[in-house]
């Protein structure tokens, strides 16, 4: 294949990608293309893309964060207790967001600090937050249905473009803004890219960690927040299971598992990805069963993909540095 048009797929690869799942789609079934559709596709990846912005940062400096939906769950239940008590919803909103980072501290210091390694420290903390939502809930369902302007927020609409949608805009233009433009962002990329190399740097590794799963649990907590409101009530099992369509979402925007690669473009792509391959196979009525299976060949093909598309980059660097030295 020509350099020139390898050039181009790198460059265009999620214009690329967006494109051919919806151009097949739109054959498949008439009722795919249509702004009603996409409008609903975007709400129903909001929470998933909320999560994703904060995720993003901590698989950037080479880390996990498998706590993610329960920290949405508990800061749900946080806010909607507040609510119940009379808390006005700013500061009930607040309080939930803080709970968020506070389990992002817990969860940095416990890696970074006490070198607990990242899966176990995630899946234990993820653990002992469902027993506390569950304790605070007495293992109820905290209905929320008496507080419209709290509702508002996950049902309600400006000039036909649900509300969740602009938390979604919200939150990406906040970490596209923390990540490009703030200097503890940009140090993200230096500490997944290489730890060793940072530290000689004079870069703080152990304060950008706890930053990046702070921001992780700011965002988990701000989507339990809007799925609370969306949903009209919390439990403890509300966002069971979002990590993971976050963390596949990460990873097909471009993202290394291993750190120091990755953008929040790249992370929105994937969360429009997976919406648009859910949605499509729904219009399609494609038996449940059938669901993971399909989402999961897709998803490995949009990765490989791009994976190439990078790769093929990199040797074009590694070409130019070559031929400059001769």
């Amino acid at each position: 294949m020509n350099d020139n048009v390898k050039l181009a797929l790198y460059r265009f690869r999620y214009a690329i990608i967006l494109l051919a799942v919806v151009l097949g789609l739109t054959l498949a079934t008439p009722k795919f293309f249509s702004s009603n559709n996409f409008l609903n596709i975007l709400w129903a990846v909001s929470i998933v893309g909320i999560i994703s912005m904060g995720a993003t940062f901590v698989i950037l400096v080479g880390r996990i964060d498998l706590s993610m939906g329960q920290t949405a769950a508990l800061s749900g239940i946080t806010a909607a207790l507040l609510i119940k008590g009379g808390t006005p919803i700013p500061a009930a909103i607040a309080a939930a967001c803080c709970v968020g980072a506070a389990v992002g501290v817990v969860n940095g210091l416990l890696v970074i600090q006490f070198h607990v390694p990242e899966f176990i420290t995630t899946l234990a903390t993820g653990s002992i937050i469902t027993g506390i939502a569950q304790m605070i809930s007495r293992g109820k369902t905290i209905s929320i249905m008496e507080s419209k302007a709290y509702i508002f927020l996950g049902s309600g609409k400006i000039a036909d473009i649900p509300i969740p949608i602009f938390c979604f805009l919200f939150s990406f233009l906040i970490a596209f803004f923390i990540l490009n433009y703030m200097v503890l962002g940009r140090k993200c990329y230096a500490v997944g890219g290489n730890a060793r190399a940072a530290r000689v740097s004079n870069i703080n590794v152990k304060r950008v960690v706890v930053f990046a799963y702070v921001l992780s649990g700011i965002a988990a907590a701000f989507g339990g927040i809007i799925l609370s409101a969306l949903n009209q009530q919390a439990s403890a099992s509300t966002a069971s299971g979002y990590e993971l369509d976050v963390i596949a979402a990460i990873v097909i925007g471009g993202a290394s598992m291993s750190g120091g690669v990755g953008t929040i473009p790249g992370t929105v792509f994937g969360v429009v990805l997976i919406g648009l391959i859910n949605n499509g196979l729904n219009l399609l009525s494609v038996p449940g069963t059938w669901h993971p299976v399909v989402k999961g060949v897709i998803i490995l093909a949009a990765v490989a993909f791009n994976n190439y598309s990078i790769r093929f980059m990199k040797s074009q660097k590694v070409e130019k540095k070559t031929a400059g030295a001769v």
